[in-house]
């Protein structure tokens, strides 16, 4: 029997790589993805995608190759804004075994069954708060918020993310706590949010799927609890290039990495291994979109299904082409997606040429023939960049659904962002006042 087994999974592994390059997860979901490439031939193995990486339908990582989420999008639904399954991330207990006997013995029924999206009711902006974090309070209130980002230092130097956070307190409403910038090791960003809270301003945490196992994950999301941490990003993560190169986790997406957390948040049950939480954290959960992502329903089916399972906020890519940023939040406005989620128009403040020079190589990024004209003739990148940064600022809050912008800076200098929102902000509630850092 062993032999005809592993004959049956050898044949079925051949002939299934051919037609669909098949990755023998043995637990498959072809049925789900339109019989037309294995999501696992995305090289983040991720079930549910694209990433925001993925540019004129080609592979971030491998910009030679189609990339496999939007041939999927298409076949499945073709121009088309249905609300995609939320496939469960593949049981490694079945890898390398044959799909055919697993189906047929009933192995592999749970991990290849969509996860039912949770209950969350309509007209999600007009519900009470249902987390203790303030910028919820702010977005559910009606302001329009300014977020920005601080850098968690490569090493363990806490003093560098307060300067940071004293410099941009009274500026922004919440800061994202970046960190393991392009896969490389830092401060991580719980670590660094914990250091902005002692300094008066409400952090984001920023959760990769790059990172992070189920069970780390699950373990942030407490250990922000304790510190004060209330609001979550999650996001798949930039792919690490080096050299060697550094296994990556991708133990699940970042629809699935926000269902957890919405889970364990509705429920008091940490989803995958069914265990319940007396008092779950709660955080306000962030997710990201690309809207220059092609075909241009993709994004569309992307930000749905991440408003499905349960984001209360999204951050987007840099924006620099605002027609097409328009266009996008025309049909997210039309589909109704922002009545149940807030939208942060991520805008990018570019203080330095060689920054600048390199934003066409990022992934996910599209740079207008005009921006790359006007940043490149200017003698003063900075004031040229800040005074774009304002102008875009004034554009896109005139856009319906667009609740806020964040700021994500191209140069190293912090001091500039002030200067950014000068003027813009709304007087701020004095029931919100910053406290003085470290107290």
């Amino acid at each position: 029997m062993n032999f005809l087994a592993r004959l049956l999974t050898r044949t079925e592994n051949f002939a299934k790589g051919v037609l669909f390059d098949c990755h023998h997860c043995g637990q498959c979901v072809l049925s789900h993805t339109g019989y037309t490439q294995c999501p696992m031939a995305c090289p983040r193995q991720v079930r549910n995608g694209p990433c925001g990486g993925s540019m004129n339908e080609h592979c971030e990582v491998f910009p030679d190759r189609r990339c496999v989420w939007a041939r999927i999008h298409q076949l499945t639904d073709k121009n088309g804004t249905s609300t995609p399954p939320l496939l469960r991330s593949p049981d490694p207990k079945l890898f390398f075994t044959s799909s055919y006997m697993n189906y047929f013995t009933g192995k592999d029924l749970l991990a290849r069954t969509p996860i039912p999206y949770l209950d969350l009711g309509t007209n999600r902006k007009q519900q009470p708060p249902q987390t203790p974090s303030q910028l919820e309070r702010k977005l559910r209130a009606g302001q329009f918020v300014f977020t920005s980002e601080i850098r968690s230092p490569r090493g363990a130097e806490p003093e560098k993310v307060r300067k940071q956070a004293e410099l941009l307190r009274d500026h922004f409403d919440a800061l994202n706590a970046t960190a393991y910038l392009n896969g490389k090791p830092s401060m991580p960003s719980a670590i660094a949010s914990a250091q902005i809270v002692t300094c008066g301003v409400e952090p984001i945490c920023q959760s990769v799927c790059r990172d992070l196992t189920k069970t780390a994950f699950i373990s942030e999301l407490i250990t922000n609890k304790m510190n004060g941490v209330h609001n979550s990003l999650c996001i798949t993560g930039d792919y690490y290039q080096g050299d060697p190169g550094a296994k990556q986790v991708y133990d699940m997406d970042s629809s699935l990495m926000i269902y957890e957390a919405r889970h364990l948040r509705e429920k008091g049950v940490i989803f995958f291994t069914g265990d319940t939480m007396k008092d779950p954290p709660r955080p306000f959960i962030a997710g990201a979109i690309n809207p220059f992502t092609t075909p241009w329903n993709v994004p569309i089916r992307r930000l749905k299904q991440k408003v499905a399972a349960g984001v209360d906020f999204i951050q987007t890519q840099v924006i620099l082409d605002l027609a097409a940023f328009e266009e996008f939040m025309r049909r997210v406005h039309e589909e109704g997606i922002d009545n149940d989620v807030f939208i942060l128009a991520g805008l990018p403040v570019v203080i330095s040429k060689k920054a600048f020079e390199m934003m066409p190589s990022v992934p996910g990024i599209r740079v207008p023939k005009h921006i790359m004209e006007r940043l490149a003739r200017t003698q003063d990148i900075v004031q040229e960049g800040v005074a774009l940064a304002r102008e875009m600022i004034g554009q896109v809050r005139a856009m319906p659904g667009v609740s806020g912008v964040h700021l994500m800076l191209f140069g190293l200098d912090h001091k500039v962002l002030p200067r950014v929102v000068e003027g813009l902000r709304e007087a701020p509630d004095p029931e919100l006042t910053a406290m003085e850092c470290g107290s």
